[in-house]
Parts: structure tokens; C-alpha cells; sequence
């Protein structure tokens, strides 16, 4: 009887570890710290976020793409959209990995800069999207560990260490800057890519991840190729009541899957409804973040993953 109340407190443990919202609140508070400025280009906000993340990834085991993680790139003449940014300016997405038993790939992406400052004005961007930047480093610190990898044989969940343990696919960690002038680091990347985007079986980018009251939509979710894996994530939140709902959309230009559409599978996953701190405003910061569906997200998506 003592071992059964052992192991069910030990599965307890390792779930709550995995399902906690504790670890993304963190992120969010420190993307949106005024140490960041914005994550703009003043100050080179977007540089010291990246250094952050690429901190994150190395404390979870997640390997490098690129000798420092990072992938640079420059902007363009940006003067026709806000922020306006000078041409020639380096910025850099911050790329990592965790291999798996084969090369075929699962992917996460997420804009990790925003809008900086006006002035003396900082826009924290919560929302939009230290949100989504803390939701694809949760995954990558959860598959990392190895917290949601359950033993069926031995019905026991296999400890944590401090490095991957083997998965079916290689998950791939992507996180984008220039997003807002334009799609500027995705579009970079898909162009010069540091994975063959033919092995990737399903890009998924999580872009306004805070509320979702009202659900979540899928965007590009009507092609054939990514149907099937949109209809998947349905049938299990119909099983699960995870999410109010599972709405569809078809493709845009919207945010950073969309240059991959081309090349594999990719969709866009934002929340629907509040509640969140506004959108491109100063008042999106961490305190109007709303987590309260977070922890339920994630179990969906992690049902998912298991799925594939």
C-alpha cells in the first residue's frame, strides 16, 4: 500500500511539474520586464532578450542549431511600417534542438521581440507575444526533461535529468525576431533555413497566447496537409473539454508559419477572447496577462504531441 501512495504522489508530482503555469508566468514577467525595454531595437531591447532565451534553452538541454543559437540577419528599409527600424540593423532568431529518434522534425515558433519604446513609453507586449515565447519554452523545458514522458510497461514516470531523453521526432525550438517590422526573422529564415524543411512533419506557431475564454483558433487549418493534424487536435479537445472551442482558419500572412506554408505543414495557434492586458498598447504587460486556460492549453497540445 506504501509504494502505491508513493508512486501515486510521485505521478502527481511530475504532472503538477509539467501542467504548472508557474515556469511561463516567470518567462512573461521577465520578457516584459522594463530591463528589456519593449524587446525593441532602443537600447537593443531585442538583443538582450535573445541572450535570455538563449540562457532558457541551455538551463533545459535544448542543443544549439548554430554554434552561439543564434541566426542573424539584417533588416531591410523599414520606414513604411511601425517600428521603423534602420536599414542594416542586425537582429537574430534564436534557434535550438532537441534530438529525437529519427530526423523528422516537430517545430515550434514563436516572435520573441515586440514594438519597444515610444519615447519613454515601453510597450511590454504580454500578449503579444512573451506569451507564446513562455508557451514554446515551457514545451521545450517539458520535453526536455522528460516530465510528460511516461514509462506504459512499468507504470512509472521516468525521473528527470538534467538532459533529453529520446523522443519519436526531433523537436526543433524556434524563436523569431522582426516579426513586427514585417515578418522580417521568419521570412529570413525560411530563405536560409538551418533544418531541411522537407523533414518537418508539422510547424506549429504560437503567436497571443494569454485568455482564451472563448478558445482557439487555428490558422492555415484547411489545406490538405494540414487538415488532417488540425481534425486530430479537435477530436481530442472534443474528448477533453481543454478549450471552449477549436475554430479554423484559412491561410494568412499573419504571422511567422506563413513563409513555411510552402515548404511543410505549418499552422498558426492564437487564444480566442480575454483575458489579456490589450494589443500593441502599453498596458499589455504581465500583470493583465491572463493564464487561467494556460495550464489546459498545454495538456492539449502535449495530448496532441502524443498523438502523432
Amino acid at each position: 500500500m506504501k509504494r502505491i501512495i508513493l508512486f501515486v504522489t510521485v505521478f502527481l508530482s511530475f504532472a503538477a511539474a509539467a501542467q504548472d503555469s508557474t515556469y511561463a508566468r516567470r518567462i512573461i514577467r521577465d520578457l516584459t520586464s522594463p530591463e528589456m525595454f519593449g524587446r525593441g531595437m532602443q537600447h537593443r531591447g531585442d538583443s538582450i532578450a535573445a541572450n535570455y532565451l538563449r540562457n532558457e534553452l541551455k538551463a533545459n538541454g535544448v542543443k544549439p542549431l548554430t554554434k552561439d543559437y543564434y541566426q542573424y540577419f539584417r533588416f531591410p528599409n523599414t520606414t513604411t511600417r511601425p517600428p521603423i527600424v534602420k536599414a542594416g540593423y542586425r537582429s537574430q532568431n534564436v534557434c535550438g534542438y532537441i534530438p529525437g529518434e529519427t530526423d523528422s522534425m516537430i517545430v515550434f515558433t514563436a516572435h520573441y521581440e515586440h514594438l519597444g519604446m515610444s519615447g519613454d513609453t515601453i510597450f511590454y507586449g504580454a500578449h503579444d507575444n512573451a506569451s507564446g515565447t513562455a508557451a514554446v519554452l515551457d514545451l521545450a523545458r517539458i520535453v526536455g526533461s522528460g516530465q510528460w514522458v511516461v514509462d506504459s510497461t512499468r507504470g512509472q514516470v521516468l525521473p528527470t535529468t538534467n538532459y533529453p531523453l529520446p523522443t519519436k521526432y526531433t523537436y526543433v525550438f524556434l524563436f523569431f525576431g522582426g516579426e513586427e517590422s514585417g515578418l522580417i526573422g521568419s521570412h529570413y529564415f525560411a530563405d536560409n533555413p538551418l533544418i531541411n524543411l522537407n523533414k518537418v512533419k508539422l510547424l506549429v506557431n504560437i503567436d497571443l497566447f494569454c485568455g482564451g475564454d472563448e478558445g482557439l483558433m487555428v490558422v492555415n487549418a484547411n489545406t490538405k496537409e494540414t487538415k488532417p493534424y488540425v481534425d486530430l487536435l479537435t477530436q481530442i479537445n472534443d474528448e477533453g473539454h481543454y478549450a471552449a472551442k477549436i475554430g479554423r482558419r484559412d491561410n494568412a500572412a499573419n504571422s511567422d508559419h506563413y513563409f513555411f506554408t510552402r515548404e511543410c505543414p505549418s499552422v498558426f495557434i492564437y487564444t480566442l477572447g480575454g483575458p489579456y492586458g490589450g494589443y500593441h498598447s502599453p498596458e499589455d504587460t504581465c500583470d493583465g496577462c491572463g493564464l487561467g486556460n494556460y495550464m489546459n492549453f498545454m495538456t492539449l497540445l502535449k495530448t496532441f504531441l502524443e498523438h502523432l
